[in-house]
């Protein structure tokens, strides 16, 4: 996949993400839940002002943005670098890429980021995460898929079944 087309599938998850939250900030009040699979996922209005997924509630909002800035800087050059780029690859880095921008957007915007679905099973609750949230842990997974599978150029230690021929 070449550099255009990254950039242009991180546009769409930045898009799908500032306008599903823009939808949401417009339908929902931060005291409303709407269950959309009782039970188990609901829809509510949640302001994080911490880190992702509400890790480091209240931390400081320069911090976290300079974080998602060096991530953003970082995924920005490797797709610069590497080019052609095999596909997993290309749409593993894109996906962070859209979404660091999507929640790096309200950061700055709004001071905090909004959140807005919902997973929980019985007792077991996950925090409240957005589009952009899901396309991280999305492209994070490919990421590690991608080098998990990728041989590591070392040699086996594992004998072979058929003995080598000497030659004299």
């Amino acid at each position: 996949m070449n550099r255009f087309a990254i950039y242009i599938l991180a546009g769409l998850v930045l898009l799908a993400d500032q306008f599903s939250k823009q939808q949401i900030v417009r339908t929902l009040t931060p005291d409303r839940v709407v269950d959309v699979v009782p039970g188990y996922f609901d829809l509510t209005l949640v302001h994080n002002t911490g880190g992702a997924f509400g890790i480091l509630p209240n931390s400081t909002l320069w911090l976290v943005a300079a974080a998602v800035g060096a991530v953003i800087a970082i995924i920005t050059f490797t797709i610069r670098a590497a080019q052609p780029m095999p596909l997993m690859l290309s749409i593993a880095l894109a996906l962070p890429l859209g979404g660091a921008i999507g929640n790096l957007i309200d950061r700055v915007r709004l001071k905090y980021v909004v959140d807005f679905l919902h997973a929980h099973v019985g007792d077991h609750d996950w925090p409240v995460f957005n589009v952009a949230d899901s396309c991280i842990c999305v492209g994070v997974g490919l990421l590690a898929i991608y080098f998990w599978g990728k041989p590591t150029g070392k040699p086996s230690t594992v004998p072979s079944e058929t003995p080598e021929k000497e030659t004299v």
